[in-house]
């Protein structure tokens, strides 16, 4: 991709936003709109996706000031992409956490609030936090902020100064020692 730009004398020194013409855009469309497409791709998109991704991008260039000049083109263009990709992960994955269940009456009825049920569930709830306050401080403390709080791994790591493989030992430890509990629990019944 570098070569074809340094050929065609594109993105050379400090192209001002001049070059971005809308026929411009258009030959770079097309002439990096396949590698950018195999950028995506390789990153898992589904290829409709890809497609939607490269628009995007170019979408992007299109919105760019007149005052904006571009030092490196081609980095510029990468950088670009990668935001995207970005973005559409961080999009993709607020969707996912936005289930919509359908109504099902036999999930949703009241007979699945029958006092013997409320009961066991609350037994349960007990159970994990009886489990919980039986952890080493540190250990309860790296499962709350990870699982309950919804921190990533590698955020809580640097908060606490330890590395990422202790904050999974942590995890497991807790994991292993609730779901003990609960199990506990299953086994007697």
């Amino acid at each position: 991709m570098r070569e074809n730009m340094a050929k065609r004398g594109t993105f050379e020194g400090r192209d001002s936003l001049e070059a971005w013409t809308r026929n411009r855009l258009e030959a770079y469309a097309r002439e990096y709109g396949s590698a950018l497409t195999r950028y995506f791709d390789r990153r898992g998109a589904p290829p409709e996706v890809s497609k939607d991704l490269v628009q995007e991008v170019f979408a992007r260039l299109a919105g760019l000031t007149r005052t904006s000049t571009i030092e490196n083109g081609e980095a510029y263009l990468m950088r670009t992409a990668s935001n995207v990709w970005i973005d559409h992960l961080r999009k993709k994955q607020r969707a996912d956490g936005r289930v919509h269940l359908e109504y099902d009456d036999d999930a949703h009825s009241p007979a699945g609030l029958s006092p013997e049920n409320v009961l066991e569930s609350r037994q349960n709830l007990e159970r994990v936090i009886r489990a919980l306050e039986g952890l080493p401080p540190r250990t309860r403390q790296i499962y709350l902020l990870c699982r309950v709080d919804g921190q990533q791994r590698q955020v809580v790591a640097e908060q606490l100064r330890i590395s990422i493989s202790a904050v999974d030992k942590h995890l497991m430890s807790a994991t292993k020692i609730i779901g003990l509990a609960v199990r506990d629990r299953d086994q007697k019944a």
